[in-house]
């Protein structure tokens, strides 16, 4: 499972969106973020800062457990929640527990990695001592599996980091 993907015109060429397309229209496109206040807000925009830098098309999607978008990047609006939905599917909906069954802290962050062609995609759980939990799911194209699944890892658990100290 892969997230479709736009492809957007380089910047690299000296291209830019400016005549293509109205202003609303690039924000359909380019997704949404998490509000300014949000405990996530800068994480989420250093993950576009690093999707951004990659050479080939890359996603993001930042949903809730039950497969409600929450931020997404690079994905147009129609496709948005099909993709939340097939990470939730592909997932599993299982519930990450923690092996010793009685701590209170949340489970670890579990992912899964999917590869279709030249593009990758990983989807990692990113649970709340509340039970619920998010699913990041980050497809891109032009990196290794290993460097996204790491890279997505790491910013799942910083993303738990954010919102469990923002629940206290």
């Amino acid at each position: 499972m892969t997230a479709e993907t736009i492809y957007l015109p380089s910047t690299r060429s000296g291209s830019s969106w400016t005549g293509r397309a109205s202003r609303m229209r690039r924000e359909q496109l380019l997704g949404r973020a998490p509000a300014a206040d949000s405990p996530v807000h800068h994480l989420w925009e250093s993950l576009v800062d690093v999707l951004g830098a990659i050479e080939g098309p890359s996603t993001a999607v930042l949903a809730t457990a039950g497969g409600d978008p929450v931020a997404v990047h690079g994905l147009a609006g129609s496709e948005v929640a099909r993709v939340a939905r097939q990470s939730r599917a592909a997932f599993g909906m299982r519930t990450p527990t923690r092996p010793d069954g009685a701590s209170t802290e949340p489970a670890p962050v579990e992912t899964v990695e999917l590869t279709a062609g030249l593009r990758h995609t990983v989807i990692a759980s990113v649970p709340t001592g509340t039970g619920g939990g998010h699913l990041l799911s980050v497809t891109a194209q032009g990196v290794s599996i290993q460097v996204l699944e790491a890279w997505t890892r790491r910013l799942a658990e910083d993303i738990r980091a954010a919102l469990s100290v923002a629940a206290r």
